[in-house]
Order: C-alpha cells, then structure tokens, then sequence
C-alpha cells in the first residue's frame, strides 16, 4: 500500500533553515564564551518545535508575521517529512550537547556544530 504524502509550506522550512545556520554562524563568530547559548537555541528551537509547533519560533515568524505582510509567499509542496523529523531530533541533540561542551570551555565543539550547520545548509540549498 502506497502513502500519499502531505503537503507542508516549505517557505517557512526554508526561513528556519537559513535563520539557524545564521544564528549558528553568528554564535561561532562571537566565540563559545557567549555563542553557546545561541547554539543552545536553536537546537532547542529545532527538537520542541519538532514536537509542538509553537515552540518553533522561527517558523511562527514566517507565519504570523512575514507571509500576512507579503513579504514571503507561502509555497506547499507535497513531501514526506519521515526523515526530515528524524533529522531534525538528532540534529537539535547534536547541537545541544555542543552548546553543553562550548560552555565547559570545549572549543573542538565547534565541529559538531559546523557539521550540523553544514547539513541544514545542504538540505536548505538542494533538499539533501
């Protein structure tokens, strides 16, 4: 038996993908001192939202605040979302124990970071 695939607004997936590898560049920039915490953030953002779409904010944004305004268009596509949830499990818990170990001084953290980042950036840019 064959499943049909929902449709999702990959509008707002793509905001949140690009906001978190943004926030992420940005927390390496500042350097582990104060860039853990927006580390911390998005692996939060990316697990509870996984579980309670209110808890993603960077989504919220793009539907309570940017598509109402015009400024981007809601576009649905029809996907399954079995990995991309998976995905986005692991990748939150990645981030967040980097966000733990940047804390505690652990700069190679930043590795895992960067791996993370690396793959929302491909699937952001070629739906890897």
């Amino acid at each position: 038996m064959q499943t049909r695939a929902q449709s999702y607004d990959v509008t707002a997936r793509k905001f949140h993908q690009g906001t978190s590898v943004l926030l992420l560049a940005i927390g390496y920039v500042v350097g582990a001192g104060a860039g853990w915490w927006l580390v911390a953030l998005v692996g939060l953002v990316m697990i509870a939202g996984r579980y309670w779409w209110l808890a993603d904010i960077f989504r919220q944004f793009v539907w309570k605040v940017l598509e109402p305004a015009g400024i981007l268009r809601r576009r649905e596509v029809q996907e399954d979302h079995t990995t991309r949830r998976v995905a986005r499990v692991l990748g939150g818990g990645v981030l967040l124990v980097g966000a733990i170990l940047l804390s505690l001084a652990q700069g190679w953290a930043w590795i895992l970071v960067a791996l993370i980042a690396a793959m929302i950036l491909l699937d952001a840019a070629f739906d890897f």
